[in-house]
């Protein structure tokens, strides 16, 4: 569950008739947005369920579900903010998934909101690390999965690793989830769901 920063909340309220806030957000409060983002998804990707590297420059970014060009008045609605990775590709070009493959591309009737774990139950894993629908039809589910080009070659190995070492040499949650501290590890969703359960 997301907890609005109470730096944001301060900034949202001094618009006036003379100043609105708008997108970009100034550093000093975007470092409170990103923590409150982080801990809402437990330092992973909203999309594919890595984890950021919060110190890296360029490697994540701040994610508006619904886009800003046709969606202006949720810029700042931190329900359609998120976290999405972004690694940079070759050449300092953006990757090609998540975040950055979706861009401005969405359809209202044909999404799956990014609310864990009920959008994880939409989708199966397969041990070759293909994502699927979990039902056939599912055509929202369907058009994630190529917007968000969550069959990237990358993803696929990452996935096929991850349950491979479930059935191999049988992890279990504390291999993902530290209880301590509350750390999740990459792909702690891929482990539930094919568990059975969800991140604790």
């Amino acid at each position: 569950m997301k907890t609005m920063p109470s730096e944001f909340a301060a900034w949202l309220a001094l618009a006036s008739p003379d100043w609105e806030p708008s997108y970009p957000l100034p550093g000093d409060i975007r470092v409170f947005v990103v923590d409150a983002l982080s801990c809402a998804q437990r330092g992973l990707c909203v999309y594919c369920g890595r984890r950021l590297h919060l110190g890296q420059p360029g490697q994540f970014h701040i994610e508006h579900f619904r886009p800003r060009s046709t969606y202006p008045d949720l810029q700042l609605d931190l329900d359609n903010l998120f976290l999405s990775c972004g690694p940079e590709a070759k050449a300092g070009k953006p990757s090609e998934t998540c975040g950055h493959a979706k861009a401005d591309r969405f359809d209202e009737t044909g999404c799956v909101e990014p609310n864990y774990p009920s959008c994880t139950h939409r989708f199966r894993f397969l041990l070759s690390g293909e994502v699927a629908t979990a039902l056939a039809g599912d055509t929202p589910a369907e058009s994630m999965i190529d917007v968000l080009n969550l069959n990237h070659p990358e993803f696929r190995k990452d996935r096929a690793d991850v349950l491979d070492h479930i059935d191999r040499d049988g992890l279990d949650i504390d291999d993902f989830v530290d209880p301590a501290t509350g750390i999740v590890q990459s792909y702690a969703h891929v482990f539930c769901e094919h568990l059975g359960t969800a991140i604790p």
